[in-house]
């Protein structure tokens, strides 16, 4: 829920920061949501707030009920969801978006649901003796969680990029400068791809490692469909109709996945 809140917080400084620097009338009325809908920013800024206040309420409950460890890590992703859009040289308006979208939300997310939920012991740990502090961790456990995630972090990145791809024309009106204006459309959907059909690459990794189980396979049958959709991007880059192929293979590669820890977990329990 945490996440949630500051997923929501980012991207209502986001939109709030668009339309108060937007270089025209047009974008604020047609293309933002505040300008649409008539929405105050008043109000934009209260819930901005409020989100980010109920943010770190539950990520000081998830502190004390696991190490202090938690508390950097929380207030390091909080700093990177505010300057993402909002400061003087915004992340969102540099060649950085993908770099600090993908590794947060994919890696993040991830490493901290086993964080809280492991039992046996705690995989990364803060301690503070007198003047002192001891940092340990399970750097092998850190290791499979980050190539665990690693299809999750591409797949997200690969979400920015192409939201960046279809936006080109418009960031540059509103002095936006993203990696795609840096190297250029054709490069930029060409990684596109390379994000796409890595994911399911580096996938291999933590099967082949023993990190997770042979079932893990069955996620494969799903580059079929991510496939499509990435024909489907490149034949065309447009908002309003193949952007949403992006979320697509996200969402088909990371449902499956769910899916099949569903199983796996289930089974141990009826075992």
């Amino acid at each position: 829920m945490a996440a949630v809140l500051l997923d929501f917080t980012t991207t209502s400084i986001n939109v709030l920061v668009d339309y108060q620097t937007a270089s025209s009338e047009d974008f604020k009325k047609e293309h933002n949501i505040i300008g649409r809908e008539n929405i105050s920013e008043k109000l934009v800024v209260a819930y901005i707030y409020i989100m980010f206040i109920l943010y770190f309420i539950l990520g000081l409950i998830l502190v004390y009920r696991t190490n202090l460890v938690l508390l950097p890590i929380g207030i390091i992703y909080s700093l990177i969801a505010i300057t993402y859009t909002y400061g003087p040289i915004p992340i969102s308006r540099m060649p950085l978006g993908e770099l600090f979208s993908g590794p947060p939300l994919g890696f993040g997310i991830i490493f901290i649901a086993i964080f809280v939920n492991y039992r046996d012991s705690l995989i990364l740990s803060l301690n503070f003796q007198n003047s002192t502090f001891v940092l340990q961790g399970d750097w092998l456990t850190i290791l499979a969680i980050f190539f665990v995630s690693l299809p999750q972090v591409l797949l997200i990145s690969n979400i920015v990029l192409a939201n960046n791809i279809c936006d080109l024309k418009q960031d540059i009106e509103n002095n936006r400068f993203t990696i795609v204006f840096h190297i250029g459309k054709e490069k930029s959907i060409q990684l596109y791809n390379w994000l796409t059909y890595g994911s399911y690459v580096l996938f291999l990794v933590p099967i082949f490692m023993g990190w997770l189980p042979l079932i893990m396979l069955l996620v494969y049958p799903t580059v079929f469909f991510a496939h499509k959709q990435v024909r489907l991007f490149n034949h065309k880059q447009e908002k309003a109709e193949t952007f949403i192929t992006s979320v697509k293979s996200f969402l088909a590669f990371t449902l499956v996945e769910l899916v099949l820890f569903i199983i796996i977990i289930s089974w141990s329990w009826l075992s």
